[in-house]
């Protein structure tokens, strides 16, 4: 062991001296070399992620990641709000020599330079055109890889595999599933591993229950059980359970009232085509309405806009998705039940489920939250949501929402722009391929936030996502490639 010691520090000597004596008689080597060996030298001091603050909102930050690759420096920018991945940036014009780096940000019209500071951060500011020099302290934070870019730890290395976990138990149910079908195994290790590979794009959970029980739970990006997602338009599908709870305890009378009963101060509704419009045709999207989605959100009273807007046809004949028409109902629950739909939500629908962790209070005006789409809830609890639904109202021997209910709002009511079709606030759609397709109730949510109930299979499904900027509705395809699988009773 010595012999080998003395040999290998006799080597790095000779090494040393070659090193020294090119260095004294070859300028080439000097000019060329050192200059060289030094930048590759500061571009790794450089390489990783870099973490900066927004300059109002203290949720939110951004990241500049710094890559190197075949003798070329590229960076990309992200923004993240709250801890998770928000959306992307432009950036160009790299250029990092020794101790500086600077980069410009098209879209913010503003060039960055600094100086590393040590190895966590780096010292320095932006430039936007006349604006004044804003200064700007960077930190190294490479660990934010597994939110923005990784949907695993590791998922990214050669020989990355899945790993079946069993859930957690949840607080007030349902039942967690120590074993796998040979069914569930099938599903699971076929469409897991593409959902980490990023086939479906940015999904953020997938849960799947199955004949009474949790069989799998699994989060991605940084995200965990106890996080609360925005659910989007799976929103008016909770607005429709609560139509039904207000039906079902007397609150609301019938679906055919005229809407103008509900708004004595709008005596438009009494006039020309308007009469003809009642709870059911807002509920199935056949309102009529110009739907104005863009201006409806953007105005500072959606109840009072969404009232006004013109019909563009006979209430009850066109389908057209509107966001207005669940507003509506927002106010109409208001105007029954004398409570806000989400302190009637808490009341009925959450605190039977054991739902105690949920946020509705974005976009929410003159006391009304949006129905559109502003509430948000944790995957476990869009299970629990789906799960009452497969059971017809039911969940843990209680009887939540009548059966009754649920059958006539899930059933569909009209052909839609797509292949799908709509009832009360819900979707119907197909899964699976011929000769194996399964009908399902939809929530359906922009950006990958959905609940699929699949009653011939006892199923619910549950995904989250980001992606607003990628194929919504992506995790459909994968789970209809897949979804055969689970049709089996076999056990292993």
């Amino acid at each position: 062991m010595k012999r080998i010691k003395d040999i290998l520090k006799i080597s790095a000597l000779l090494l040393l001296g070659i090193f020294v004596l090119l260095f004294l008689t070859l300028p080439g080597f000097r000019t060329l070399v050192i200059p060289e060996i030094l930048n590759r030298y500061a571009v790794n001091n450089f390489t990783g992620f870099w973490e900066g603050p927004h300059p109002e909102e203290k949720a939110k930050k951004f990241y500049i990641q710094v890559v190197s690759e075949q003798d070329s420096l590229q960076a990309k920018g992200f923004w993240t709000e709250r801890g998770f991945y928000l959306s992307e940036f432009g950036v160009d014009s790299l250029h990092i020599e020794g101790r500086m780096m600077s980069f410009f940000v098209p879209g913010w019209g503003c060039r960055y330079e600094g100086i590393l500071k040590g190895n966590g951060w780096v010292q320095g500011g932006f430039s936007c055109g006349e604006e004044a020099f804003d200064p700007v302290t960077l930190a190294k934070n490479d660990q934010i890889q597994d939110v923005l870019i990784h949907a695993r730890p590791g998922c990214q290395l050669p020989d990355y595999a899945y790993r079946y976990r069993v859930p957690d138990p949840l607080h007030g149910g349902p039942e967690v599933s120590g074993r796998l079908s040979v069914g569930d195994s099938l599903f699971i290790y076929a469409l897991l591993p593409e959902i980490i590979a990023g086939d479906y794009g940015r999904i953020n959970s997938f849960l799947v229950y199955r004949h009474g029980q949790l069989v799998c739970e699994e989060y991605f990006f940084g995200y965990a059980k106890e996080d609360l997602h925005p659910i989007e338009s799976c929103t008016k599908s909770i607005a429709s359970l609560l139509i039904g709870l207000a039906l079902d305890q007397g609150m609301l009378k019938d679906l055919d009232d005229p809407l103008y009963t509900y708004f004595p101060d709008y005596p438009h509704l009494k006039a020309g085509l308007y009469p003809k419009l009642n709870l059911r045709n807002l509920l199935s999207m056949t309102s009529g309405f110009d739907p104005m989605n863009d201006a409806l959100f953007a105005s500072d009273d959606r109840i009072d806009f969404a009232l006004k807007r013109p019909l563009l046809d006979t209430p009850g004949e066109v389908f057209r998705y509107d966001g207005g028409n669940s507003e509506i109902l927002g106010a109409v629950l208001q105007a029954a039940t004398g409570e806000f739909a989400d302190s009637f939500a808490r009341r009925t629908l959450f605190q039977p489920l054991d739902i105690d962790r949920y946020d509705w209070d974005r976009f929410r005006q003159q006391g009304f939250p949006s129905m559109g789409g502003s509430l948000h809830l944790t995957p476990r609890a869009m299970t629990k949501i789906g799960v009452m639904v497969l059971q017809n109202g039911g969940y843990q021997g209680k009887q939540v929402v009548s059966g009754q209910w649920i059958g006539e709002s899930t059933t569909p009511r009209t052909e839609t722009h797509t292949e799908e079709r709509y009832a009360y606030h819900w979707w119907n759609l197909e899964l699976g391929q011929d000769p194996q397709r399964y009908q399902a109730i939809w929530a359906n949510g922009w950006g990958g936030q959905f609940i699929y109930i699949i009653p011939q299979l006892e199923t619910v499904i549950v995904t989250t996502g980001h992606n607003y900027e990628l194929d919504s509705w992506a995790i459909t395809q994968g789970i209809s490639k897949y979804i055969h699988s689970l049709d089996t009773d076999q056990n292993p």
